[in-house]
């Protein structure tokens, strides 16, 4: 194990507390939440949108991963 090995683990959360996904994600469960709980919203409906803004966010975050090694790799066409 690198000695500096927590360091790069604290550094990681901080970057990752920063991105706006994060933000995006907290704050959607947080009102969704509170609207479940109020009685505004049922649980099939709390997962049905909780479940498709989580897998979208994934998904893109995914997708952006493949374009930046593909666009490293002097391919032409970055989503396949």
């Amino acid at each position: 194990m690198k000695e500096n090995f927590w360091t790069l683990v604290l550094q990681k959360l901080v970057e990752n507390l920063l991105s706006v996904k994060v933000w995006i994600l907290f704050s959607l469960l947080a009102v969704s939440t509170k609207m479940l709980l109020i009685g505004l919203v049922t649980g099939a409906e709390w997962c049905a949108v909780n479940g498709g803004a989580i897998s979208t966010i994934c998904a893109m975050r995914e997708a952006f991963k493949i374009s930046k090694v593909k666009s490293e790799d002097d391919t032409r066409d970055l989503m396949v």
